[in-house]
């Protein structure tokens, strides 16, 4: 279940995923109608999850056409970012669902009533086959698509809920232990909370403009620090646009004005084709400029040089700010 902190990756849109959405949707529909008939709680639970994944699949789709809008003068980057600000939503939705999962188990846990098995056995098998016919459609295309695979993990969570259905009754139908209806549905609730904080901790890293996953910064740094004609590099950050496309941007400086093509060429390729970065941007400089300014941002420097923005500009008020000697001293040359 660890995975469905990635479904903060928004699906794309496509035959598979419209029609897995088609399937789910009807399938809630009928399982809460069963919940509510039998008053089951872990219908209830596995309807309020099978309904976040509807909406989570609605509003990837919905974010997925808006963020496929051109970048324009008010928002250079586009509008990729409202697939994050979707999945936002979701682990809001599933946050809130969870909770009322959890205290819904626990007012009947106090009180567990007799439920009607055969309804619930007949609702979880049907569940069952939607979930795994939408698996079978989304398998093939969540191989090499990460958005796909978040949509994937939503159905696996469903299938996995009409199991425990399945569980909750057999086990009431044969041993009439009533409280596993109700342990179920909190111990499901549990699982869904988890997801949910996932899910909120993935999309506010990105809105943060958190270090990717995955993503060895420092290890980006010492590679072009070791390329042929580099002095240092500094004023580096790397960032999530959305899905599967992340940004990087340094600040690179040589010795050899006439070796800045080269450069430039070898150190956009090896961080679009090794480091996989949709895109790059890199100042090449021949001395530092003044960026005293913006030190606290400079990962590169040491923690105990890096200074508020405040802080900063009290220093440069009293600093020369033509001392480049005082600029390129806190900068490592690797010549």
């Amino acid at each position: 279940m660890a995975s469905h902190a990635h479904s903060v990756h928004m699906p794309t849109s496509g035959k598979a995923l419209v029609i897995s959405a088609w399937l789910t949707g009807i399938y809630f529909v009928i399982e809460l109608a069963v919940g509510l008939w039998t008053g089951s709680i872990a219908v209830l639970s596995d309807a309020f999850h099978t309904l976040s994944a509807v909406g989570g699949v609605l509003v990837a789709i919905i974010a997925q056409r808006i963020a496929r809008r051109p970048a324009d003068s008010a928002r250079s980057f586009g509008w990729y970012r409202a697939e994050i600000i979707g999945a936002l939503v979701n682990g809001g939705f599933l946050l809130g669902m969870a909770l009322l999962v959890i205290w819904m188990g626990a007012m009947r846990l106090g009180n567990p009533i007799h439920l009607a098995t055969g309804p619930m056995l007949w609702v979880a098998f049907g569940g069952l086959v939607t979930e795994v016919i939408s698996l079978g459609l989304m398998w093939q295309s969540s191989k090499d698509d990460l958005n796909a695979r978040g949509a994937l993990w939503h159905i696996i969570q469903t299938f996995v809920g009409s199991l425990l259905i399945i569980v909750t009754a057999l086990v009431i139908e044969f041993t009439g232990f009533l409280a596993i209806d109700p342990i179920l549905g909190m111990a499901f609730g549990v699982v869904l909370l988890w997801a949910s904080v996932g899910v909120i901790k993935e999309a506010v890293h990105i809105l943060m403009e958190g270090t990717p996953e995955g993503t060895d910064l420092e290890a980006v740094t010492a590679d072009l620090r070791g390329q042929d004609g580099v002095l240092d590099v500094h004023h580096v950050h790397a960032w999530t646009l959305t899905s599967g496309k992340h940004a990087f941007s340094a600040h690179i400086r040589h010795g050899e004005p006439a070796e800045a093509a080269g450069l430039l060429n070898r150190a956009y390729r090896r961080l679009t084709e090794q480091y996989g970065f949709h895109m790059v941007t890199l100042q090449l400089e021949t001395a530092c400029l003044d960026e005293r300014h913006a030190r606290d941002l400079d990962v590169t420097l040491p923690e105990s040089q890096r200074v508020s923005p405040d802080a900063a500009d009290s220093h440069a008020a009293h600093a020369d700010p033509l001392d480049s000697a005082a600029q390129d001293a806190r900068l490592p040359d690797n010549s």
